[in-house]
């Protein structure tokens, strides 16, 4: 079973931890095909359960993550839905500081030290120089990749964890915070650099001694007058070292060095070289950590919808909906006997507006139909065609895709008796209800196609001729009219958006077996439906020429065995991942 997507596009792998500021989640970006690192933040709701309105403090701390520097973790995108915000981070294929200080037992040297505190110095001066305070140095936010490299991460999380509701802007963690923070004080650039002579403390001597288990306690602890240095922890440092750190530490700030850049001039000179320190980095992160992740390509775990997305399956979409979208035109416009250029002219409009936004083209294309239709003088159809066309577009087809192009494909697959595979796919795509009203729209289009190509019920074959001359549905009105006036054709096409709607529940899983069921459930549906439009045709005494009351079901066996075997071909391929907060 596949975690649905977050955001609509990132397909969880599995949870990297849990910090003061939410939830880290490695997630596969199923657009980008790479691994990206998602935080995730709850937003607070109204005492009415709505989301509360912080949209200046949410835009701030957007402004924060999104730093761009090499000793900075990547924010690719800051989003937010309607209780949670995402910071969508590259992957760091590495470890943390903390997680190599605790597998080591012991301080780093002072190589190791000296990158460490380079790399981090460089991110906060280049945060500072933009405005932004970290507010929370601390190992577990200082990440190693596998190469050495020192990157920071959690940039704006302080920003984002008042906007939030979470406490604060100067929030963050006891052991590395100065008193003014601890106190709820104004904080400052110099607040940081109290933060990296914590985290240099701790490197050169495998502990922090500020760690305390209250905040009373730990401003206690930093309004004595006798702080602990370096130097009792770890003897072979210099008295150097400690009258820098001893600075750097002031319990005040205008007792410390007034910016990170002054505290790591004077430490600098103290400690080892930094290209060594890098080097001896990632041997540490080789030999004390393990893998995060295997080498297997979470791709290959993909199903066949999820890797179309990443591989042009949205340009398919784009032209299958600018061809659907100019036969619609040319099929509604024709019978208006309009000069060709004029017609020609507007199919070619609503193509392109296909191809750039293919639910705006199909809705355009639906309402050209609509328009030949009325034309014909089926009325009743054409207004009922409009009225479902404006519905399913505003609620359903504007906000996917794939929502507006599946319906629109029945009538093509009816030419090869294949269109009951429509109300499956679109629940095998789609979430229940967007899928059940792809199903109707898709049904309705298929018995008009086919009762335009004087097809018998159960109207599932369609004439590819109408779709090279659109005029042929003009002679046949009649058979239209007459099949679109049958109750019993309503119910068979009542079995299209109910079996859409079970195929998606069943595919919500994102499992093969679960959509090979949906694939069962919904192709019994489908004949349970026609079984009944028939009884209904009987008891009612509709017997039209062919009608559903002269059909004994066979004809029925081959379009549905047939749409079921392609279906099924196509869940076996992989099971589309859902959106995480896909609506029913």
């Amino acid at each position: 079973m596949e975690h649905q997507l977050i955001l609509d596009r990132y397909r969880p792998l599995t949870d990297l931890g849990e910090g003061g500021f939410g939830i880290v989640t490695l997630a596969w970006d199923t657009r980008m095909q790479r691994r990206v690192a998602i935080k995730r933040l709850p937003l607070p709701v109204s005492t009415h359960g709505m989301p509360v309105d912080s949209a200046a403090g949410l835009a701030e701390a957007r402004t924060a993550a999104m730093l761009n520097h090499p000793a900075i973790v990547t924010v690719y995108d800051f989003e937010t839905d309607s209780d949670e915000a995402f910071l969508i981070m590259e992957h760091i294929d590495g470890a943390s500081l903390a997680t190599v200080l605790e597998k080591l037992n012991a301080p780093l040297d002072a190589d190791e030290t000296a990158a460490v505190i380079a790399g981090v110095a460089s991110a906060l001066e280049y945060a500072h120089e933009n405005g932004v305070l970290h507010l929370d140095v601390k190992p577990a936010n200082v990440l190693i990749t596998r190469d050495g490299r020192v990157k920071v991460v959690d940039f704006g999380m302080a920003e984002l964890s008042s906007a939030g509701g979470h406490g604060p802007s100067w929030g963050g963690t006891i052991g590395y915070m100065p008193l003014e923070q601890l106190e709820g004080a104004a904080v400052s650039e110099v607040s940081d650099e109290w933060a990296l002579a914590a985290l240099a403390f701790e490197c050169l001597t495998g502990h922090n001694p500020f760690v305390r288990a209250t905040v009373p306690a730990a401003i206690e602890l930093l309004r004595s007058p006798d702080l602990p240095e370096a130097s009792e922890l770890a003897p072979d440092l210099s008295a150097a070292i400690d009258d820098v750190l001893a600075a750097g530490l002031g319990p005040l700030p205008e007792d410390r060095y007034q910016s990170v850049s002054a505290f790591v001039a004077a430490l600098l000179p103290h400690l080892g070289d930094e290209t060594f320190g890098r080097e001896s980095l990632a041997e540490l992160v080789a030999e004390h950590v393990e893998e995060v992740e295997d080498e297997t390509d979470p791709e290959d775990s993909l199903g066949l919808w999820d890797r179309l997305q990443g591989r042009g399956g949205e340009l398919l979409l784009r032209a299958l909906a600018a061809l659907e979208s100019a036969w619609l035109a040319w099929a509604g416009l024709s019978p208006l006997g309009l000069e060709p250029l004029p017609v020609g002219g507007a199919v070619a409009l609503i193509a392109l507006a296909a191809a750039l936004a293919p639910a705006l083209g199909t809705g355009l294309g639906l309402m050209a139909f609509a328009v030949g239709l009325f034309s014909q003088q089926l009325w009743v159809l054409g207004s009922v065609l409009s009225v479902t066309a404006v519905l399913w577009w505003w609620f359903v087809a504007r906000r996917s895709s794939g929502a507006s192009v599946i319906p629109l494909s029945a009538p093509v697959l009816g030419v090869a008796r294949l269109s009951l595979a429509t109300p499956l796919l679109a629940g095998f795509s789609l979430s229940p209800l967007r899928a059940a009203a792809g199903g109707l729209v898709g049904g309705s289009l298929s018995m008009l196609a086919s009762a335009a190509s004087f097809s018998s019920v159960p109207y599932l074959v369609v004439d590819w001729r109408i779709f090279v001359d659109p005029a042929r549905a003009t002679l046949m009105a009649a058979n239209v009219h007459a099949a679109f006036i049958d109750p019993a054709a309503y119910v068979a096409l009542l079995g299209w958006p109910v079996a859409a709607f079970l195929m998606s529940l069943f595919c919500r899983r994102a499992s093969r077996v679960f959509a090979i069921v949906g694939v069962s459930v919904a192709g019994a549906t489908l004949w349970g439906s026609y079984s009944l439009a028939q009884l209904v045709a009987v008891r009612l005494g509709s017997l039209l020429d062919g009608g559903l009351a002269e059909w004994n079901g066979v004809s029925l066996l081959g379009p549905l065995g047939a749409s079921l075997i392609l279906v099924a071909l196509v869940a076996l391929l992989g099971a589309p991942v859902r959106p995480e907060e896909e609506d029913l």
